[in-house]
């Protein structure tokens, strides 16, 4: 869930519809200087795999809880028991739809526990993995996505031989692993795009390393966002020039709630609403 400042408000986003988001942006994603995502937008597997990487949250947003300051738990704040229930069911649910947005959205929850165990001061999604209990479990889930992303290559036809660091190839070793990578940094950079456009401020100024087709070298996204709560994206990867969308929300009081239990019966009753999020050149 994104808790997104509005006023004396929090707007509590869904990761669902986050992610929902990401899949319009990657319809658009493609133009004379960025490859377009193949096969067509009805049928690609790659949006797909976007729309559908965090399928998983579900099963916290039925049930959203606080975080210690007893406010609404936000996506950055996720604490291990929770993000790695949720990164596994994500990549079971894409994986239940096609093979290959499978293998996407595996190859995104690993990368995210990776983030999220690397030893960087003042991150509020670093696991402690200092304890014994929470690096079984974190080590766990990569082994079993990994194994998961094995199974998957080799029911995709991909060469079983190949070098693989965090599940990619390095590039130029096969075409299909090519594929694999554009694909995949498209992902990733969806997914960021839309979380600016979605949180109060900035997650990040630019994105990982995005590829303009297959076979480019890899470059990064800068991103901006104004007073106006507009996000600028240099270099521009999309087919028009401004985008504009509606993005679900509901409302509740900006304040520490007493228990998970009055926080859970506000959110049930509040109103279904959207904000209008935008994208210029």
């Amino acid at each position: 869930m994104i808790r997104r400042q509005a006023g004396d408000d929090f707007l509590l986003i869904t990761q669902n519809d986050h992610a929902l988001l990401a899949q319009q942006l990657g319809s658009h994603f493609g133009n004379s200087k960025f490859a377009r995502p193949l096969p067509p937008p009805a049928q690609s597997p790659v949006l797909s795999a976007i729309g559908l990487h965090d399928a998983g949250w579900p099963l916290h947003a039925d049930q959203p809880t606080l975080n210690h300051r007893q406010l609404p738990l936000d996506v950055f704040e996720v604490p291990r028991s929770i993000a790695l229930m949720v990164w596994a069911a994500s990549a079971d649910r894409a994986e239940a739809v096609d093979p290959y947005a499978g293998l996407l959205v595996s190859l995104h929850s690993l990368s995210l526990s990776i983030h999220a165990t690397a030893p960087v001061q003042g991150k509020g999604d670093t696991f402690d993995v200092q304890k014994m209990h929470d690096q079984f479990a974190v080590n766990k889930f990569q082994h079993r996505e990994v194994e998961r992303q094995e199974q998957l290559r080799q029911r995709l036809g991909f060469r079983t031989n190949v070098p693989l660091k965090h599940g990619l190839a390095e590039a130029r070793v096969t075409p299909e692993d090519d594929q694999l990578r554009f694909d995949f940094r498209l992902l990733q950079a969806m997914d960021l795009i839309s979380l600016c456009v979605c949180c109060t401020n900035l997650p990040q100024g630019e994105t990982n390393d995005v590829l303009r087709s297959p076979t480019h070298k890899e470059i990064k996204l800068r991103l901006t966002k104004n007073s106006a709560g507009v996000v600028r994206v240099n270099p521009w990867p999309f087919d028009i020039n401004q985008i504009e969308m509606q993005v679900p929300c509901r409302r509740v009081p900006g304040r520490r709630f007493e228990s998970v239990e009055e926080f859970r019966k506000c959110y049930a009753e509040a109103v279904n609403e959207s904000i209008t999020v935008r994208l210029e050149k």
